[in-house]
């Protein structure tokens, strides 16, 4: 992997890695901890924060109206900041139930993904241009968790409103692109402070791109927002209907 300046740029050597055990392992790993997780999410406390709504709602209720005007705010502010939580552990409840790929195909759970972006306020352009080609299961999970892991920081962490979300197929050859107008980062910090939140992100998708011998370039400043490139060569040799599309 190579920074130089705002770039950080990776390429997976495909000869020495065989991804498809390896990746159908970290899935299915995976999936059963995210399974595991938001079942105890949900039934955890998302209950007790719901349950705290109701009571808060109960109390206001008890409250004389003539007065106790700041004791009626607090307990409004409260519930404006457990409403919140709520929604955002619905969110993670959402993101930790398993993949819809099976289900959908790749460029469907994309288009699904974007539309979160809509509730935080942010718009998304979604382009769909070529051919897609019959990817590998390791691909498909590759591409579209690494689409889900940019989307997610620019969401949490760029304080964007406007994201352009591309794939594009040509032959064999898929690229996507997922570029925002936040506030951008210093790429080089990736390892100057690995700790973070948003930088382990960064390394997991890496990490990903290698296992499929693919290109992942990262391109950010700050105050200049942040491109997220992805580009590899299918080893599947068929190829899924035509789609082109643009929204």
């Amino acid at each position: 992997m190579v920074v130089t300046g705002a770039r950080l740029s990776h390429r997976g050597n495909s000869q020495a890695i065989r991804p498809e055990n390896l990746l159908d392992e970290i899935h299915l790993a995976r999936e059963n901890e995210r399974r595991r997780l938001s079942i105890e999410i949900h039934d955890g406390v998302a209950q007790w924060m719901i349950g705290a709504l109701y009571s808060i709602k109960a109390c206001a209720s008890l409250i004389p109206q003539s007065d106790e005007d700041h004791l009626r705010s607090e307990l409004s502010g409260i519930e404006r900041t457990l409403q919140k939580s709520v929604r955002e552990l619905r969110r993670i409840i959402a993101d930790l139930r398993p993949l819809p790929l099976e289900e959908l195909g790749l460029v469907a759970a994309v288009r699904q993904m974007t539309a979160v972006l809509a509730e935080d306020g942010i718009a998304c352009r979604f382009d769909v241009q070529g051919v897609l080609p019959s990817l590998t299961p390791a691909e498909e999970r590759a591409t579209f968790g690494i689409v889900q892991e940019a989307l997610t920081n620019i969401r949490k962490h760029s304080g964007a409103t406007r994201v352009r979300l591309r794939l594009q197929f040509h032959d064999r050859t898929v690229s996507t692109e997922v570029r925002d107008n936040g506030v951008g980062f210093n790429p080089e910090t990736v390892f100057s402070n690995q700790a973070r939140p948003t930088h382990i992100g960064l390394l997991g998708m890496k990490d990903t791109a290698a296992l499929i011998g693919a290109r992942l370039t990262i391109d950010s400043r700050p105050g200049r927002g942040t491109s997220v490139r992805l580009a590899f060569s299918t080893t599947s040799g068929q190829s899924a209907p035509a789609a082109t599309e643009e929204r």
